[in-house]
């Protein structure tokens, strides 16, 4: 069975979303705790600023206690004091596997059609792959979910007129601040939100930049492309004054720029106008910063009214991406179900054969070797004419393995694995 427990920007608001993040220093201990409590060990954790979905792959115990499980698992791992299962959703099987494939190709993200989903996606499964805690359902199943990506992308023209949060910002910063590229931008997180970021600004004709990342070297690029000073993240309370726009683009877990930080900023500037965007979940800015008069800040969401825009321009191309994903889904359902009736075709074949050599070995000891050359042959060929029969009759009645109760019936009646 492969489900998926979620939240998202569709089902909570940023201030419940980012109370339920997870970093990849978190999943393993996720894991083993997921581990012990539900008996679930093969997870998919997807975790961006507008999602956290956790895919699983499991047999053990039915749909609808999973789902429980892991519910109540996350919400003791995260320590949430409140009930927060109204902001969550479950799927199970084909309703989970049309989600990712919907997930991987934008359908369901904030803005349609944006491309670092795709990405994003990759991530977590190459690093969840390389923890081991996927099986060959989910390497099969996320495999498929970058063919859907693509196919959906290239099929369509859901790309048009797409562009990625940190664009949608930018557009409404350019309607904050006149004169943009006369300003400074501080970028703080050097990511690939924060790289799309750099690049929308350049485009836009900013040309003064500054740089804050927590580990220097890996902004070095981004530095020497933008011809950029670099801010020590120990340096950034005593340096925010530098910059008109501010933008926050990190993983760290928690809020960083205060109302108290902002304020003694503001006096070197003599409280001039400044734009804070946060592109983080959890939030980097602190909610209190937007009461001052001179300060606006931006976060994800908040580009929900510029997102929905543009919503309807795409109508016909998410329904043209859906027709690709259900064929997708149709197909891969097919093999997770033939693949679920290999063990019932396996023990049909073997049993058969037993029972074929155990009535052989002793039948007939002293007819010619003509004929019991023949009699092998013969029942050799009603065994395998029978097993054919069987397998025919499992895969008509279970609906090609999808009535997994039918394969249970089979397998009791057969004795099967004993």
């Amino acid at each position: 069975m492969i489900g998926i427990l979620g939240i998202s920007h569709k089902t909570a608001p940023l201030e419940i979303r980012e109370k339920f993040t997870i970093s990849n220093d978190e999943i393993p201990l996720f894991a083993e705790e997921l581990q012990k409590q539900a008996n679930i060990s093969d997870i998919v954790v997807l975790s961006t600023c507008n999602r956290t979905e956790i895919y699983f792959s499991q047999h053990r115990i039915d749909s609808f206690s999973a789902s429980i499980l892991l519910y109540n698992c996350l919400i003791a791992f995260k320590k949430i004091d409140f009930n927060a299962e109204h902001y969550f959703y479950s799927y199970l099987n084909d309703d989970a596997v049309s989600h990712l494939f919907k997930v991987a190709a934008g359908i369901d993200s904030m803005v349609i059609g944006e491309d670092q989903i795709i990405g994003q996606v990759k991530e977590a499964y190459l690093f969840c792959t390389e923890l081991a805690l996927t099986d060959a359902v989910l390497m099969r199943l996320f495999q498929k979910s970058f063919e859907a990506g693509k196919r959906v992308r290239t099929e369509t023209a859901i790309k048009m007129g797409a562009t990625s949060v940190s664009y949608v910002a930018l557009d409404a910063c350019m309607k904050l601040i006149k004169k943009i590229t006369e300003k400074t931008v501080l970028l703080i997180g050097t990511g690939e939100t924060g790289a799309l970021t750099l690049q929308g600004l350049k485009k836009k004709g900013v040309t003064k930049f500054l740089i804050s990342n927590r580990t220097p070297e890996n902004a070095e690029s981004a530095i020497k492309k933008y011809n950029a000073e670099f801010i020590p993240i120990d340096d950034l309370k005593n340096s925010l004054h530098k910059a008109d726009i501010i933008i926050t683009a990190t993983g760290a877990n928690h809020t960083f720029i205060t109302k108290e930080i902002v304020e003694e900023n503001s006096k070197y500037r003599n409280h001039s106008h400044q734009v804070f965007i946060d592109l983080s979940v959890p939030r980097n800015i602190e909610e209190s910063v937007n009461s001052f008069n001179h300060v606006d800040v931006i976060c994800v969401d908040d580009l929900q009214i510029i997102i929905d825009e543009n919503k309807d321009k795409r109508a016909a191309c998410i329904e043209q991406g859906e027709e690709i994903i259900d064929l997708l889904v149709s197909d891969f359902m097919e093999w997770l179900s033939f693949r679920a009736l290999q063990p019932a075709i396996r023990a049909i074949n073997f049993h058969l054969q037993k029972i074929n050599r155990d009535e052989l070995h002793g039948f007939t000891p002293n007819e010619s070797k003509n004929i019991k050359e023949n009699i092998k042959d013969f029942s050799g060929y009603l065994t395998q004419k029978y097993s054919r029969e069987l397998i025919k009759n499992l895969k008509d009645i279970s609906d090609n393995g999808r009535k997994e109760n039918y394969l249970q019936v089979i397998n009791d009646l057969f004795k099967m694995g004993h």
